[in-house]
């Protein structure tokens, strides 16, 4: 069963802005607006375990701030090696506020 998360109003998290979010089992969550399409994607990096927090954001990729390494934000895919894949969840959108879906 699904359970949904409150983020914050879509206003609230304009293009361009970042968000963390704390699940319940400890794990901070990365919530994206890029350019008015929203991503959530675990804040640990898979590869070294590093915060993406940081990272850049390129043509639909995260960069990890520690070694460059990119994670699809819509899949968590890693571009750099196949076997690696960040946790994403999905952020439904009702009445102009954001939730995390997991």
């Amino acid at each position: 069963m699904s359970r949904r998360i409150d983020i914050c109003t879509a206003k609230e998290l304009a293009p361009g802005q970042r968000r963390i979010v704390d699940i319940d089992n400890g794990d901070e969550v990365l919530v994206l607006n890029v350019d008015g399409d929203y991503y959530a994607i675990n804040n640990v990096c898979p590869h070294v375990g590093a915060a993406l927090e940081r990272g850049t954001v390129v043509d639909g990729v995260l960069f990890c701030p520690l070694h460059q390494w990119g994670f699809c934000l819509a899949t968590g895919q890693s571009v750099d090696d196949d076997a690696l894949c960040a946790q994403t969840y999905r952020v439904a959108i009702q009445d102009e506020h954001l939730y995390l879906i997991r």
